[in-house]
């Protein structure tokens, strides 16, 4: 049953969406749906006013790629890799700053949030790419921001969870320093448009729908065919040994509910080390929701005693 405070949440967001005009072209319908997946930051509450923020950029050549580096007022000699959610067509560092930030207090942990390039205008593989290259260039710099080398973890929210995977599989394949630990937060993990999960169906409405979740994927993936390539389906992946330790964090009213199963399924068989947690009556997003849910403050002391150990 979902809690009263997410009903809340669902409720607002059904007020801003029945807010928004009908679109008059694809790119007022873009502009649309960024607004309403930014407007959760609506829900994230009060930052934490001892952790400090710097951007920085890496270089690459695709062009730089910029960071935003959140530390805490007490810790830091860890450090936490961010790719932020938001379909890969929306969401941004800014939609994700009081969230991050409350996660840094929380863990006491340098967090290095990435910015990388959105859908429709750059399609897969390109935030795929940004994510690999800057995880990449962070690992290789992490005695510079003060952090120990060993102890670099990545983890990302809804389509960040994936493409955490995503980069945790390119790096194991290159055969490059991996990262520590990884953290999926109500990941997609399967972009095919005949996946097989009832959570798509029983959930629909909670935060995301059929179809708006098919309008993301289109944005990113727009080839029907390229949906089975692991690199935007890691659940498609035929090796998922040789990852890093994992905390999967599912939402038991939450679309992406039965893929994220899957994949914690295809995880344990490979032999990673797992950690899987469903959080009863919550809802896609709730990381961003600390202001009107407290069980995000939850999900952070339990990221929290995940990291400790890695």
């Amino acid at each position: 049953m979902l809690t009263t405070q997410a009903k809340a949440v669902l409720a607002d967001l059904a007020r801003k969406s029945s807010a928004q005009i009908d679109p008059a072209d694809d790119a007022q319908k873009l502009a649309q749906a960024r607004a309403l997946t930014g407007s959760l930051a609506d829900y994230s509450g009060t930052a934490p006013a001892e952790v400090t923020a710097e951007e920085v950029e890496l270089d690459d050549l695709a062009g730089p790629i910029r960071v935003r580096l959140y530390r805490p007022g007490e810790g830091g000699e860890c450090l936490l890799i961010w790719y932020h959610g938001g379909g890969a067509m929306a969401g941004s560092l800014d939609s994700h700053d009081t969230a991050l930030r409350q996660l840094s207090a929380a863990t006491g942990r340098v967090i290095a949030s990435v910015d990388y390039r959105l859908a429709p205008e750059h399609v897969s593989p390109a935030p795929q790419q940004d994510c690999i290259a800057a995880t990449r260039a962070l690992l290789a710099r992490a005695r510079e921001f003060g952090c120990d080398p060993d102890r670099v973890a990545i983890g990302g929210d809804s389509i960040g969870g994936l493409f955490a995977a995503v980069v945790a599989i390119a790096l194991r394949d290159a055969g490059e320093a991996m990262p520590s630990a990884m953290i999926m937060l109500y990941p997609n993990t399967d972009l095919r448009p005949d996946r097989p999960f009832a959570s798509l169906d029983s959930e629909a409405g909670n935060v995301m729908t059929r179809e708006s979740l098919a309008y993301e994927n289109t944005l990113f993936v727009p080839r029907v065919e390229d949906r089975t390539d692991p690199s935007v389906s890691p659940l498609l992946a035929p090796d998922l040994s040789r990852l890093p330790s994992t905390l999967l964090v599912l939402c038991e009213h939450d679309p992406l509910r039965d893929e994220g199963e899957a994949f914690g399924r295809r995880l344990a068989e490979a032999g990673v080390r797992l950690e899987q947690r469903l959080y009863p009556g919550m809802i896609h997003g709730f990381l961003q929701m600390d202001g009107w849910i407290e069980t995000a403050a939850d999900l952070r002391t339990d990221i929290a005693h995940f990291l400790s150990s890695h």
